[in-house]
């Protein structure tokens, strides 16, 4: 995903916002793909993708590691 690297300046609530739906949206994505029925366990990718975006949350969002 491209990262937006401008210097103009944003209104930090907005930019929060913009977060959020993103956020949202990608965890919408998830769901759907978790609750498709699919034989056996999840991948090891898609643990390891999950394990990542979990943690790059708990950062952003000033959680404890885990």
């Amino acid at each position: 995903m491209a990262r937006n690297t401008a210097t103009e300046e944003t209104d930090g609530a907005e930019d929060l916002a913009a977060v959020a739906d993103r956020l949202d949206a990608a965890l919408e994505r998830i769901v759907r793909h978790l609750d498709a029925p699919k034989p056996g366990h999840p991948s090891a990718e898609l643990v390891a993708r999950l394990d990542g975006l979990i943690e790059r949350l708990r950062d952003a969002l000033g959680g404890p590691p885990s």
